[in-house]
């Protein structure tokens, strides 16, 4: 069999399944070509010297009016550099490989730098204004719209260097960030294995495409995919390994130098703090939902009991994690599609219309390819250009899960940027993550509604309680093992591969217990993720985010028709205010340490439902 022929045994209807082939996204909306775009970045340069020539040293003077004035001109700059911006990573996320797309990115990164340059004296000046005269500025009516934008800059005056020091910074970005990051994406994305689900002579496979085969029925399949996965990882662990070494050691040194570090004679690293305050999260919040989840442990370990039995087998194997309760069927992209659009529809008629552009305007690339980056996201462009999703979709019921999800933050951006200005439109992480999870709930609501079987509904369930381990528990794990990893190098130690694979191992031990055996490969299983390449600690997010969604379906199964307005208001509100601020105003206070076991609860009454599904099964059989 060819490598670009389906899979006669992967159908749906009847039909082979083409794993989302053609799907490919039109950035033309953006830019409609990279010469288009290189010129567009050297007016944005232009246009930043002249805003800098208006308005540099004159901040501290500025009343209300002429403030809002600079940042309407700043939030117009803005969005057209992040315009440019998202267009450039688009190009290299769908061909990293290409070369026209490096060069670009290349030309994107340094006027990215010359821009930040050019307009960095507007933070500087603000921050320089005493903290009640900048309060009481942000007071006025003029300044409503972006007043948490500078609140924000107001808090973040003690970290920020001077005007000479932040130049330097950002002008060896590109070399000690961005060149890594590259790296790190040609690498993972040019990883390649050779499978053969049936056995037989085997096909090329990327990481994502083989990942996609731990959703199979068959646990042989499971097994040595993931092993072949582990294979395709072993020797590409010391370039990953130096990578994040190089990162985290970089990291490090800005951090001491923008004093995220502890008070006293001899102060510690705090490599948390940063991603904390950007995500508008107070420390001790975060630590407590870390605890939270982590006291949770046993409750993830019952299921892992329950899951064993119900597949017949005396202990899960790591390979097994993610297994179908059931015969798991195959969703074309089509199909994932339409399945989508019914739920949104089924929540909310506006929402549906906004999301079903997404497919009629290309904004979508599915398709799974050589040289295309691994995972999903979501890239909200500007607030005058539409919105992109990039995935792998392959046919599964998990890559169908995963379009919800990467829609989810698309009905959040825009919906924020119809509301907010070019400079409040963005939230951060944690809060960025909360449409999208609250999507796949209301998938699993719309499909669960529509199921009578007891068999399909158990796989349902099951399905819907591994995705949420995998983004609270795992999710946090991941988070622990980022602060080992900052510590160790904190301390002058590198960040070797055995050393990476020490503190992965050990965490997953800490999850699991005793109740999943996990295989020797396990130890390279940190080494393709690329939330800690490009940014650090972003993946207690995830469960942050799906805690609060939980918190919120639980609302909208009491309340539906009343819901979604408050829903729309939340999305609607983008980043304009702290996430505290934001739950408060809908009944969530994260202040309270308890505000995570309704979320829990929420699991357990599904961990008891597919439990009860299976004893069902068995007494009809």
């Amino acid at each position: 069999m060819a490598a670009n022929e389906p899979d006669p045994e992967s159908t749906s209807g009847g039909k082979p399944l083409l794993k989302a082939q053609g799907i490919r996204w039109d950035l033309s909306p953006i830019h409609k070509d990279a010469a288009d775009a290189r010129a567009e970045l050297v007016r944005q340069v232009v246009d930043a010297r002249a805003f800098q020539s208006r308005y540099q040293r004159r901040v501290a003077t500025l009343n209300e009016v002429q403030l809002a004035a600079l940042l309407q001109d700043l939030g117009a700059l803005r969005d057209r550099s992040r315009a440019t911006a998202a267009y450039c990573e688009l190009r290299t996320a769908a061909d990293s490989q290409l070369p026209e797309n490096q060069d670009l990115q290349a030309a994107a990164d340094e006027a990215g730098v010359q821009i930040a340059n050019l307009t960095r004296f507007f933070e500087l000046e603000w921050q320089a204004l005493a903290g009640p005269e900048a309060r009481a500025l942000t007071q006025s009516q003029e300044l409503h719209h972006d007043r948490h934008f500078l609140e924000r800059l107001t808090d973040q005056a003690a970290h920020t260097l001077t005007a000479l020091e932040e130049q330097a910074l950002a002008e060896r970005s590109t070399a000690a960030v961005s060149a890594w990051q590259q790296l790190f994406g040609q690498t993972t994305s040019a990883i390649t294995a050779e499978f053969a689900p049936e056995g037989g002579q085997g096909t090329t496979h990327t990481i994502d495409e083989l990942r996609a085969y731990l959703d199979d029925n068959r646990p042989e399949v499971r097994k040595r995919a993931l092993d072949t996965l582990y294979s395709a990882l072993q020797p590409w662990t010391p370039v990953l390994a130096r990578v994040y070494d190089t990162l985290v050691g970089d990291r490090l040194v800005v951090d001491r130098l923008r004093h995220f570090v502890s008070e006293g004679v001899d102060p510690k690293p705090l490599p948390m703090q940063q991603a904390n305050l950007a995500n508008d999260l107070s420390d001790q919040t975060v630590d407590t939902l870390i605890e939270a989840v982590e006291s949770h442990h046993p409750l993830a370990r019952r299921y892992f009991r329950i899951k064993a039995e119900q597949l017949g087998l005396k202990k899960l194997l790591l390979s097994d994690l993610y297994a179908p309760l059931g015969k798991s069927r195959a969703y074309s992209f089509d199909e994932g599609r339409q399945l989508v659009l019914d739920a949104m529809r089924s929540f909310s008629p506006a929402a549906e219309q906004i999301l079903a552009t997404f497919f009629t305007e290309h904004r979508i690339d599915a398709e799974p390819r050589p040289g295309k980056q691994s995972g999903a996201f979501c890239e909200s462009v500007a607030r005058d250009k539409p919105t992109y999703v990039l995935l792998s979709y392959t046919d599964t019921a998990q890559a169908t899960q995963t379009l919800a999800h990467e829609l989810g933050h698309g009905l959040h951006a825009v919906l924020a940027k119809r509301e907010q200005t070019p400079l409040g439109y963005e939230t951060g992480l944690a809060m960025a993550e909360v449409a999208s999870t609250f999507n796949e709930l209301l998938l699993f609501d719309h499909l669960l509604t529509g199921e009578q079987d007891p068999a399909a509904r158990r796989r349902l369930i099951g399905s819907r309680v591994d995705r949420s381990f995998l983004t609270i528990f795992n999710q946090t794990m991941m988070a622990r093992y980022e602060q080992l990893a900052y510590a160790a190098k904190g301390q002058g130690e590198s960040l070797n591969p055995e050393r990476l694979a020490g503190f992965w191992v050990a965490q997953g031990r800490k999850y699991f217990g005793d109740t999943v055996e996990v295989p020797e490969g396990y130890r390279f299983g940190w080494s393709d993720i690329p939330h800690f390449i490009y940014a650090r600690f972003y993946t207690y997010s995830y469960a942050f985010a799906h805690l609060v969604s939980l918190a919120l379906y639980a609302r909208y199964l009491v309340d539906r028709s009343g819901f979604v307005p408050q829903y729309f208001e939340l999305l609607g509100a983008g980043g304009s205010q702290t996430p505290a601020a934001l739950l408060s105003a809908i009944g969530i206070e994260i202040s309270d340490p308890r505000w995570v076991e309704p979320a829990f609860a929420l699991i357990s009454s599904w961990i008891d439902l597919a439990e009860q599904s299976g004893k069902v099964i068995e007494g009809s059989s």
